[in-house]
């Protein structure tokens, strides 16, 4: 099976539409909107043979003329549009994303549709902005681009086009796209975590080591000794383990209380090691 880029999908659900005479006109005005137009000629380069041909069908159903200049070159008469009153919202913006538009999917994504004409790239842009999209200009190889970045931005596209099978496989994108860096963020606090309780661990074995080598075990209780052992036997056990331990030995203490005792280690060894 071919591997196709999500742009091919979204155009390909624009070309499954089944459309009225008049949305095909619209279809029409949006697909040659991006073109040079020049003495009521617009030359559009259609590489896929696909779409080439399906705008071939329907220049032939609405007896737009048109010639081929090149192979994939073809140039569209525009007088029809003088017959209509083009509405440039859904039809219009599916066609212009039909001869121009790509789309990138993945980790991260990238709308853009191209433009010959300036003045036209910034009517899309203004008009596509009115409707609360966040289209932004560039300008490329002598190609006026509009393009949108963010997730929301390109589901509004799509959904505004009416190509909502595209919607909906971009968002489960998205949604994989969640999942996968909340596991990614939750493995990175693992590992930090982790990283974290063996720096614990290490500061409490020497702390405990110079309370013990330098005669300071009177500064500290029975239970607090009774805890520092427990804890040296079990590094991985955590305060509410090491509270469990305890209660064996009929020494009831809060998990709160024990890490008073681990404080009050740090503070003793620093107070000592200074001298």
């Amino acid at each position: 099976m071919e591997n196709k880029s999500f742009s091919q999908l979204v155009k390909e659900e624009i070309m499954s539409f089944q459309l009225k005479k008049q949305e095909k006109f619209f279809l029409m005005a949006g697909i040659i909107y991006c073109c040079n137009v020049k003495n009521n000629e617009a030359k559009l380069v259609i590489n896929n043979i696909t779409i080439r041909t399906y705008i071939l069908n329907i220049c032939n159903e609405l007896k737009i003329s048109y010639t081929y200049t090149k192979k994939n070159e073809i140039s569209i008469n525009t007088n029809f549009l003088a017959n209509i009153s083009v509405k440039y919202q859904g039809k219009f913006f599916a066609g212009l994303f039909l001869s121009s538009g790509s789309i990138i999917n993945g980790r991260t994504n990238h709308l853009e549709l191209k433009f010959n004409d300036l003045i036209n790239a910034e009517n899309a842009l203004s008009i596509l902005n009115s409707h609360g999209l966040e289209f932004k200009k560039i300008i490329r190889k002598q190609k006026i681009i509009i393009y949108l970045k963010k997730i929301e931005n390109i589901c509004d596209f799509l959904k505004a086009i009416e190509t909502i099978e595209s919607y909906y496989l971009f968002e489960d994108g998205k949604i994989q796209r969640d999942f996968y860096n909340s596991a990614n963020r939750i493995t990175n606090l693992d590992v930090y975590n982790q990283e974290r309780i063996a720096k614990a661990n290490l500061e409490f074995i020497k702390n405990y080591q110079f309370i013990k080598e330098n005669n300071l075990l009177d500064e500290f209780s029975v239970e607090e000794l009774t805890l520092f052992e427990l804890k040296l036997n079990s590094l991985d056990s955590s305060l509410n383990e090491l509270s469990l331990l305890l209660e064996t030995k009929n020494i009831k203490k809060s998990r709160s209380a024990l890490n008073h005792f681990l404080i009050k280690l740090k503070k003793i060894t620093k107070k000592y090691q200074k001298k």
